[in-house]
């Protein structure tokens, strides 16, 4: 048996072998691993606290805590505008029209502020 030949049966095995694993564990996040996903875990797990800002920014902005509930399981969250670096870190969720800043510690996140993706609104908070 020649190169090729035992190279076409490993890959075929190879693919059997990978087809039956998928059949097996139809319900396995295969992807679960990745930074994006571990975040949206620890967000959705996580309590959370408002901000003075924060709540101040979700009465101008007409926006109540079912959707901020919303965008902690549905929502994205933004890494190239995150701040994670410096201090503790602060994550940009977004959700529909809403980008929301929260800092997330151990087992709580705090929401900072909130905001509108198509156009930043003002408000008299401080």
């Amino acid at each position: 048996m020649n190169f090729k030949q035992r190279l076409l049966r490993y890959i075929i095995g190879l693919g059997i072998g990978c087809l039956v694993v998928f059949v097996i564990f139809p319900n396995y996040d295969w992807l679960g691993w990745t930074p994006a996903k571990q975040m949206n875990k620890r967000i959705r797990e996580a309590t959370w606290v408002p901000s003075e800002r924060g709540l101040c920014r979700m009465k101008c902005l007409n926006v109540d805590v079912a959707r901020f509930d919303q965008a902690r399981f549905y929502g994205e969250v933004d890494f190239g505008m995150s701040n994670v670096h410096e201090g503790t870190p602060r994550y940009q969720l977004n959700h529909e029209d809403l980008k929301f800043q929260i800092l997330v510690e151990d087992t709580l996140i705090t929401l900072i502020d909130v905001d509108r993706l198509s156009s930043a609104v003002t408000c008299d908070c401080k």
